[in-house]
C-alpha cells in the first residue's frame, strides 16, 4: 500500500559556534540555518539524510554540502528494477569517490533513508543517528562509528568518530534494507548536536506523545530542548511521519 511521508527537517547553528556545518537533504532540497516541510509518496524514490561537517569553519561546510550534493546526485540516477545489492553497491562506490573529492582537509557524516519501490533503506557514516518510533516505543537503528562505541571503548569522548567522508584514512557506508513503514510510525535523524545533548530518555519522552502532535512540533520541541541545555553543537533534526494513503 502506497504510503504518505510527512517530513520536517531543521538544521540550526546552535548557541556556540560561528557558523553552522550542519545540512539536510529532503526530497531534492539541501539546505541550513533553516526549516522545511515537504510532503512526499512512497511510490517515488524518495531521499531523506542529515550530514555534519567536520574540520571547522568552511571545511566542514564544503564537505558536508559534497556529501549530500553527490548523495542526491547518486539517487537521481536510479533507474527501475535495481536489486537491493545494485543499490548498495552504488552507495558504496559513491562513498569512495565522495570521501576521495573532500580529502583530508575536512570531513562529514552521513545518515539518512532511502524509499525505493516499495522497500526502505537506512545508511551512515559517522555519529549521526537514525531512530525509529515503532507502537510507541523507541529505539535506535544505527550504531555510531565512534571510539565510544563502534570502537568498543566506552571510556572515550563520544564524539572521536572512526568514520567520515573524508578527513584522511579510508572511509565506509553502513548500508541495509530495513523492515517496511508502517502506518503511524515517525523516524527521527539527528547531528550528534542534538544527541550530544539530549539523552535517550528526554528524546523518548518527547517522541512518546499522542499521535495527533505534528512531526514540525516534534523536531522543534527537541531543537528547543538541546539549545536549553547549551546547544554546543550545530543541531539537526528530521521527522518523518509515516501515514496510510487515502
Amino acid at each position: 500500500m502506497k504510503k504518505l511521508l510527512s517530513v520536517y527537517g531543521t538544521c540550526d547553528i546552535g548557541c556556540v559556534k560561528p557558523n553552522n556545518e550542519d545540512m539536510i537533504l529532503l526530497g531534492e532540497d539541501i539546505f541550513r540555518d533553516t526549516s522545511r516541510r515537504f510532503i512526499f509518496e512512497t511510490d517515488k524514490t524518495i531521499v531523506i539524510a542529515v550530514a555534519d561537517g567536520i574540520g571547522g569553519m568552511e571545511d566542514g561546510e564544503v564537505a558536508s554540502e559534497m556529501t549530500l550534493t553527490g548523495l542526491l546526485s547518486l539517487v537521481k540516477n536510479f533507474g527501475e528494477g535495481l536489486t537491493g545489492s545494485q543499490i548498495k553497491e552504488a552507495f558504496e562506490n559513491f562513498t569512495k569517490q565522495t570521501h576521495l573529492a573532500i580529502g583530508e582537509r575536512g570531513g562529514s557524516t552521513l545518515a539518512g533513508l532511502l524509499f525505493y519501490e516499495d522497500r526502505l533503506y537506512r545508511y551512515h557514516a559517522g555519529d549521526s543517528r537514525i531512530y525509529l518510533l515503532r507502537d510507541n516505543e523507541l529505539s535506535r537503528l544505527t550504531v555510531d562509528h565512534s571510539l565510544c562505541e563502534s570502537g568498543g571503548d566506552p571510556t572515550a569522548p563520544p564524539n572521536i568518530i572512526t568514520n567520515s567522508f573524508g578527513g584522511g584514512g579510508s572511509a565506509f557506508i553502513d548500508f541495509a534494507e530495513i523492515d517496511p513503514p508502517q502506518h503511524k510510525d515517525i523516524y527521527l535523524l539527528t547531528s550528534d548536536g542534538l544527541h550530544d545533548m539530549v539523552s535517550f530518555d528526554v528524546i523518548r519522552g518527547v517522541m512518546k506523545i499522542p499521535e495527533e502532535e505534528q512531526e514540525e512540533a516534534l523536531a522543534e520541541k527537541l531543537l528547543f530542548l538541546s539549545k536549553k541545555a547549551g546547544g554546543k553543537d550545530n543541531i539537526s533534526v528530521i521527522t518523518v511521519k509515516i501515514s496510510n494513503a487515502n
